[in-house]
């Protein structure tokens, strides 16, 4: 549901959670950072997000996406589409593990380009918020990342090596 005046849409389930990122993706230009879990089976694996994050890191060659996940376990244990397109184009999609001893929020957020945010405060009930244009929330949400991406490392799992 959107408020009125301020492009902000309530979700409640994940089909709406999908339906966000797409949008977000789709309106974004440069830059876009996720913090997740485990980026969720359900919502990553997703086609039209897989095809939307594709089309995203491929429309310029500036554009970039930054990944901090928790777990990268539940990803690499079953075929996900997220995580082949990071080994396709690791050039432009990074994704880093949070360490376990690095304190992090328990919620999860996609920004993008400092002025679109999605956020989802509980994963379980696909409870949360899509703002189209909120750069002060944004930002915020941008400084979180930025804290813990230099704590982070990267995921070897992920690496392909090409002979």
């Amino acid at each position: 549901m959107t408020e009125p005046g301020g492009g902000s849409q309530q979700l409640a389930e994940i089909e709406q959670f999908r339906s966000a990122l797409v949008q977000l993706l789709q309106g974004a230009s440069r830059d876009v950072c996720v913090f997740s879990a485990q980026l969720a089976h359900p919502l990553y694996h997703d086609p039209a997000v897989n095809d939307a994050l594709s089309a995203f890191v491929r429309s310029s060659r500036f554009a970039r996406v930054r990944l901090l996940v928790r777990d990268t376990d539940p990803m690499l244990q079953r075929f996900h589409r997220t995580a082949a397109l990071i080994q396709r184009l690791s050039s432009r999609i990074e994704l880093r593990r949070i360490q376990a001893t690095v304190d992090t929020p328990d919620w999860e957020f996609v920004t993008a380009d400092g002025k679109q945010a999605l956020v989802c405060d509980d994963r379980d009930s696909w409870q949360g918020i899509y703002e189209a244009d909120n750069p002060v929330r944004a930002r915020k949400l941008a400084e979180v990342f930025e804290l813990d991406w230099p704590l982070a490392a990267p995921e070897p799992n992920l690496r392909q090596l090409t002979l």
